[in-house]
């Protein structure tokens, strides 16, 4: 196989994907779903692709002749959605989180791994050039021992499509943890080596939400829909090896202004990753009372491009994808371990 077919079902997130692809000479994207038939054929229109166009995926499986796909959708639509491909003998990549909550994600595991199919979470900021500096720093040991680390996401007014699926539990699963906190867990885990969580302690708060405050200016809302997810979450994890991660994370709070920010200490210097939501590196020493600082200039590139690229690869080469569905399912561990925690009121182990 010299060229992957690939589809895309969601034309919304799945813009972002099918820009990837664009860029990854060895990927053609020959369809696109959408339940809006409209939106998928606008979506196609607007980057000037000849794709067959589908409103049912089971059509798209049948029809496409497809080697792989990009999953974009509602997250309590992937689990149907990536099991279905996997069980054709397509791969998958599946925005994250991988699912509503670890039982859908084992689901899934299971199914990558009866099929052979590869199966990757699309956790974008890994192939930003500020993470990959920092993963090769931190690899080649610079930190030394890892211990703590700080990470987090705070929109000061940011819910999205409020009442539509991202504020209804139902079809989201939760609030900000599972939709943006997901990304700032991941970062700091990912470049923390990716470590066994064993307990975790977190709150849950809806103070903006349930006012119908807070609002953002994306997504599709439905003013007479539901909220009954949270708009903050905090958590403290703890991991099998020492470390802990302290995560941060909401749609809106009283706050001067949002920030976005990723913290890793380590016995022999610190880290810092994307810190005000641009892309920067840093690593900071301190040696005999005197402050060092060794700032990264980043090469650039594009990070969808290189998500692409490696799903790509790992489908051409035979090769495991990062992350692959396992570190799917132990992501929704964590998130559910917070949730579990929150409604407790104490901390819980994570199995």
């Amino acid at each position: 196989m010299s060229e992957i077919k690939a589809g895309i079902i969601g034309a919304g997130i799945g813009q972002a994907h099918l820009k990837g692809y664009l860029q990854v000479p060895e990927a053609k994207v020959v369809a696109i779903c959408d339940k809006n038939e409209e939106r998928a054929r606008k979506l196609a229109a607007d980057y000037d692709i000849d794709v067959e166009i589908y409103t049912d995926h089971r059509d798209m499986i049948e029809k496409a002749g497809l080697d792989a796909v990009s999953v974009g959708v509602p997250n309590n639509f992937h689990r149907p959605l990536a099991i279905d491909c996997l069980e054709a003998g397509i791969h998958v990549l599946c925005e994250k989180p991988l699912a509503m909550d670890t039982a859908d994600g084992q689901l899934i595991a299971a199914a990558a791994d009866k099929s052979g199919m590869k199966c990757m979470v699309g956790q974008v900021n890994r192939f930003r050039s500020d993470s990959l500096f920092l993963k090769e720093r931190i690899g080649a040991g610079e930190l030394g021992e890892i211990y703590y680390a700080h990470t987090g996401w705070l929109r000061k007014r940011g819910i999205p499509g409020y009442g539509g699926w991202f504020t209804t539990k139902a079809l989201s699963g939760g609030g900000p943890l599972i939709d943006i906190g997901v990304h700032m867990l991941d970062i700091a885990w990912w470049l923390c080596g990716c470590p066994k969580p064993i307990t975790v302690s977190g709150t849950t708060v809806a103070a903006f939400g349930p006012k119908g405050k807070g609002l953002g200016g994306w997504g599709v809302a439905s003013p007479t829909g539901t909220f009954d997810v949270e708009d903050l979450a905090a958590a403290l994890i703890r991991f099998d090896n020492g470390l802990t991660i302290n995560l941060e994370v909401s749609w809106a709070v009283h706050s001067r202004t949002s920030t976005q920010w990723c913290q890793i200490f380590g016995h022999d210097a610190g880290a810092e990753w994307g810190v005000g939501g641009k892309e920067s590196a840093a690593i900071f020493k301190t040696d005999d009372g005197i402050d060092l600082a060794l700032d990264a200039v980043p090469l650039g590139g594009d990070a969808w491009k290189g998500q692409i690229q490696h799903f790509v690869d790992s489908i051409l080469n035979d090769t495991t994808p990062d992350p692959d569905v396992h570190q799917g399912v132990q992501m929704m561990k964590m998130l559910d371990g917070i949730y579990a925690s929150a409604s407790a009121g104490r901390e819980v182990e994570i199995s």
